[in-house]
């Protein structure tokens, strides 16, 4: 029986799923909002522009953070990860 992963690489496995399209939905709106507090920064807009570009930001980093704790729950380990005898949720689906 291989020795169990440590907790921070337990972690990262949970978080890193390119396989998911959630996974990228996470990055996309992350870079997004990171993009736009850099536009934020260069631009210095005014008035509505603003507000717009700011509330545009912040909730794309919501959304990256909401995505991000979905990808977690959704993740959850296996009582015995490694048992090939143990079906996950989709295995024990009909076809």
């Amino acid at each position: 029986m291989p020795a169990p992963a440590p907790p921070f690489r337990r972690a990262f496995q949970r978080i890193w799923q390119p396989q998911r399209g959630l996974f990228w939905l996470m990055l996309t709106f992350n870079a997004l909002s990171s993009a736009l507090a850099w536009a934020l920064h260069l631009l210095q807009p005014t008035g509505g522009l603003l507000v717009l570009l700011t509330l545009l930001a912040l909730s794309n980093a919501v959304m990256g953070w909401w995505l991000l704790s979905l990808l977690w729950r959704t993740s959850a380990e296996s009582p015995n990860p490694g048992d090939p005898h143990v079906q996950s949720p989709v295995g024990q689906q009909d076809p």
